[in-house]
Formats: C-alpha cells, sequence, structure tokens
C-alpha cells in the first residue's frame, strides 16, 4: 500500500477519533467512580450494597445530535464518492476527496456524549 499525503491525512483524523472515544471511556469510568463515592456517602445504605447496573444492551454513549451524525456519514459517503470518481460532473474536485472525509470523520468524533448515571437524592 502507497502512503500518499492523502491517505495520510485521513488516517490522522481515525486516530483522532479513536482518542476522543477514548476519551469519552475515561470521562464515563471518572464519572462512575464519583457516583460510586457519593453512594457511600449516603447515609442509611450499605457500604457493600451494588451500584446499579445498566440494562443488557444499553449503549456506552449517547448522541448529541442525529442530524449532525447524519451530516458526518454524508461528508464521508460523498468523499469517498470523489475518491472511486462515482460522481462524473465533480471530476475536477476528485483529488480533493479526502477533505470530505476527514471532516466527516473529525465531526462523527463530537457526535457521541457520555450517558451520565442517575443521580443521588
Amino acid at each position: 500500500m502507497i502512503f500518499t499525503p492523502e491517505i495520510i491525512a485521513v488516517m490522522l483524523a481515525m486516530v483522532f477519533f479513536y482518542f476522543r472515544m477514548a476519551q469519552l471511556r475515561g470521562q464515563k469510568r471518572r464519572y462512575q467512580k464519583d457516583y460510586a463515592l457519593k453512594r457511600r456517602k449516603v447515609g442509611g445504605r450499605s457500604k457493600g450494597s451494588a451500584l446499579p447496573q445498566d440494562p443488557p444492551g444499553t449503549p456506552p454513549y449517547g448522541i448529541t445530535s442525529w442530524w449532525l451524525v447524519a451530516l458526518a456519514m454524508l461528508l464521508m459517503l460523498f468523499g469517498l464518492g470523489l475518491f472511486n470518481k462515482m460522481f462524473s460532473q465533480l471530476d475536477q474536485y476528485a483529488r480533493y476527496w479526502y477533505i470530505p472525509v476527514c471532516l466527516g470523520t473529525i465531526l462523527f468524533a463530537f457526535c457521541f456524549k457520555v450517558r451520565k448515571p442517575v443521580p443521588i437524592d
């Protein structure tokens, strides 16, 4: 495989997406740890009681905006269409295929949020 500057730019966007997901995973762990500490401090509960668990099949992340998800996907698909020369009217822009792919990937990274645990009363 030949690593051109365009491919490297897309790879860097993917690495950014991965690091954003890792950041969100760490943020979720901090929220869970804080929740567990607050739960211990609440009077009248035993220290050994289990923390409430999310129901099986619950996704670990939430979506900030489905419109942004759709826009990011369309940008990435448009860039891939330019790369594969699917749009004959836009052949002069085919060499810039990596720009919508990178922008879509970066936008997609910011479409996720951490689902916080239910606060204790």
